[in-house]
């Protein structure tokens, strides 16, 4: 038999043994649990990278558009830009006249072979030019206490003077002055406008002041009142104003 001391070593022989076991059998499941866990992480991992290239294989990134070949004789767009010419064609220049316009500054226009060219307006008139139209009227004024501004083309005019001038004897006999054949035509128009308020022919005045047109004058004749508005318009200066049917009847 076995002493007791032996015993006793042996026993604690087995303790220790039995604590060493223990030991390292739990250092080893750690261990195993430590790989385990690592390699997992590691095929995931591994499995993803794969997945992430197999997609970046399949989407494959558009290429640029190859550029354009460039012509040799092709010139840059500001080069154009800045050689830009005005739209004149060749050789227009021959074409080309200048027009006054306003009687002072002057127009580059293409001549128009087919039509006339524009008419100059006449230049506005100045004070020596006011001052002779109106002496002009003046004179006129005073050849005859009744004056006929006519034209001579124009219709009524005509029938104005036929009536004065066929119809009555009248002393002193009518001043006719045809606008469209005087020198100063057109501005005497343009006074008698102003000083009458009536720009249109024929333009009858009686010692100045107007009486109306052609067709005031027949009315004033249908109505056998001619006589009498010119006998009082023009006072003592007529001397007579008579009908020519009324005198033959008379006789």
């Amino acid at each position: 038999m076995f002493s007791q001391r032996r015993i006793r070593l042996l026993l604690i022989a087995a303790v220790l043994l039995m604590v060493t076991i223990f030991y390292y059998s739990g250092d080893a499941g750690t261990i195993q649990n430590q790989r385990f866990y690592r390699s997992t992480v590691a095929a995931i991992d591994a499995h993803r990278e794969a997945k992430e290239a197999v997609s970046k294989q399949n989407v494959q990134p558009q290429k640029p558009a190859p550029p354009k070949p460039v012509e040799e004789n092709a010139k840059p767009v500001v080069e154009e830009a800045d050689g830009v010419k005005a739209a004149i064609p060749k050789g227009a220049s021959e074409e080309m006249e200048e027009i006054p316009i306003a009687g002072r500054t002057k127009m580059t226009v293409p001549k128009n072979k087919n039509q006339n060219p524009p008419k100059q307006e006449p230049a506005p008139a100045s004070s020596e030019d006011d001052s002779e139209v109106k002496n002009e009227l003046n004179a006129i004024l005073k050849r005859s206490p009744i004056v006929i501004f006519s034209k001579s083309y124009c219709p009524y005019s005509k029938r104005a003077k036929s009536i004065l001038l066929e119809k009555y004897n009248i002393v002193p006999a009518p001043h006719v002055v045809e606008l469209d054949q005087h020198a100063m035509g057109q501005q005497l128009q343009s006074l008698l406008a102003e000083n009458t308020g009536r720009r249109t022919v024929p333009n009858v005045l009686v010692n100045g002041k107007s009486i109306g047109g052609g067709d005031d004058v027949s009315a004033l004749d249908e109505k056998e009142e001619l006589a009498s508005t010119l006998k009082s318009l023009g006072g003592k200066w007529i001397q007579e104003v008579d009908r020519k049917d009324q005198n033959k009847q008379t006789e």
